[in-house]
């Protein structure tokens, strides 16, 4: 039978790892690494760069933007015993004494406002760029260990425990905080997590609610100024959330991180927990359960709406202080792996200026989404489709080769190849794309006696980054293939907009 061939699109669906492996559709992905799932085409994500130093080679656990009046920002920065005020002009020791980095903040009035549930609870003042212990009173400020704000007030949380704390109306110290004991509401048990505002658009007119979540996966939500005449309004149940910091807002919104994956709160008043979980998650939970069952509650577990890039950040934590990023793309609504040249140059993340930025495990500081390189070294990205049969099911195919239509710097090198009936391991070749000019042939190195490398059709190309539709030679037999394609790239992007597969056809085995 004559050689076929079947066009396959570019994995703009991003990942999905809950289909069946002989039936997911052909445009998302088995794995993409570092490869971002974007309107036009997957394309290579940008790097990072060293922004400033603290030297002191602590982790940085705690990163957050503080804006300030004047339109610029300063990035606060906890370790272990330090919190740090950074800009373009350096870094400077606010002069905060602290045991624990795992610290949560919160922004009103213009201060910051910063707790761990082991230190005092430190102000930053974001006008006179000083910091200095709340005067609030009433409680052990020691003991609070997350804060919020809801209608003109405060609220923290008191660590270990089901009540929360508010200050009064406008008010951000010199005062003593009233104690809203929440123990005899919540119906299965344990602390309190999270407290804070929700705008409910799912009526005809939005309301700010105000919510908590227990660490039970309770959640509880309320209309009214203050605890005094707070009305409920509903009571759920969800996977036990992963951390104080596993509550990330996306525009009005708040997402839970959960240990059954990723909980909007829009979508959980809505339709019933287990739908709410499977909103904008479904493909990646599995990846997220399994993280969770490792490490099930942690401040590591944290995120970032970054509205410029048009996409969500969520960090997951693995091995020691090494994370990765699980990144939805909010055009396509696709998930995708980032993964640092270091597992721990992301330790914490926060978006200021209309950029990401990182806190790493060494002290450093780094900008995000800048350049096509991570602090100078290769971006390290891959493509594996999903399995097909291409059209037909039952026939047995030798697969001939393999035409990619990429956009990158002509010259590149990448590796390519095919696993077959479902046997995820392939015999990758490296090739490199033509350098331009006519008839000029694709080379492939490192191939077995007997194989002859494929000569593409020849066209005038321009040399630089270029549309490359030319074909490399394959190797494989099966009833179905899937296609891998990934490189090392330093200062050079990448678009990936399809590939074709050609075969022969045997008959039906």
């Amino acid at each position: 039978m004559a050689v076929q061939g079947v066009t396959m699109p570019a994995p703009f669906g991003g990942l999905d790892l809950i289909s069946p492996i002989d039936n997911t559709e052909p445009f998302f992905a088995l794995d993409l690494i570092n490869i971002l799932p974007s309107n036009n085409a997957p394309s290579l994500r940008k790097g990072y760069v060293e922004f400033q130093d603290t030297t002191n080679a602590e982790p940085v656990r705690m990163l957050k933007a503080m804006p300030l009046p004047n339109g610029t920002f300063k990035l606060i920065a906890a370790i272990d015993t330090k919190i740090y005020a950074i800009d373009g002009t350096g870094v400077t020791d606010t002069g905060a004494t602290i045991t624990d980095s795992n610290c949560n903040a919160e922004i009103f009035n213009n201060k910051m406002f910063i707790c761990n549930g082991s230190d005092t609870v430190q102000v930053y003042d974001g006008a006179a760029g000083t910091i200095a212990n709340s005067t609030f009173t009433g409680v052990t400020l020691a003991d609070l260990v997350n804060v919020s704000s809801y209608k003109n007030r405060l609220y923290f949380i008191e660590k270990d425990s089901a009540s929360i704390w508010y200050g009064g109306t406008n008010t951000v110290g010199s005062s003593a905080l009233t104690e809203e004991d929440l123990s005899y509401i919540i119906q299965r048990g344990g602390f309190l997590v999270f407290a804070g505002s929700y705008t409910n658009t799912t009526s005809t007119t939005a309301q700010d609610l105000f919510i908590v979540v227990s660490s039970e996966g309770e959640l509880l939500a309320y209309d009214g100024n203050d605890p005094t005449d707070w009305k409920a309004v509903a009571r759920y149940y969800i996977g036990k959330p992963l951390g104080y910091q596993a509550f990330v807002r996306v525009n009005q919104d708040v997402w839970i991180l959960t240990e059954q994956g990723i909980v909007p709160v829009s979508s959980l008043l809505k339709s019933d927990p287990q739908q709410a979980s499977e909103t904008v998650s479904r493909r990646i939970n599995p990846l997220i359960s399994q993280a969770a069952a490792a490490l099930p509650f942690s401040n590591r577990w944290q995120g970032a709406f970054y509205p410029q890039g048009r996409r969500v950040y969520i960090q997951i934590p693995f091995s020691g202080l090494k994370t990765y990023l699980l990144v939805y793309s909010i055009d396509t609504g696709a998930w995708t792996k980032f993964t640092n040249y270091d597992d721990g140059d992301c330790l914490s993340i926060t978006v200021a200026a209309g950029k990401p930025w990182y806190g790493s495990d060494s002290g450093v500081i780094y900008e995000a989404d800048v350049g096509y390189n991570d602090r100078g070294e290769n971006i390290n990205w891959k493509i594996e489709t999903p399995f097909s049969f291409y059209g037909s099911r039952g026939n047995y195919k030798t697969f001939k080769d393999i035409r990619p239509l990429i956009k990158t710097v002509r010259g590149t090198g990448m590796t390519i190849g095919l696993s077959t009936d479902f046997r995820r391991v392939s015999p990758y070749e490296t090739v490199t794309t033509s350098t331009g000019g006519f008839y000029t042939p694709w080379s492939v190195s490192g191939t077995v006696s007997g194989q002859v490398g494929f000569t593409p059709w020849g066209s005038r190309w321009s040399t630089g980054t270029d549309y490359i539709y030319d074909r490399f030679a394959a190797k494989g037999q099966g009833h179905c293939a899937s296609i891998a394609l990934s490189g090392s790239y330093k200062d050079k992007s990448l678009e990936v907009f399809g590939f074709e597969m050609r075969f022969d056809v045997g008959g039906q085995v």
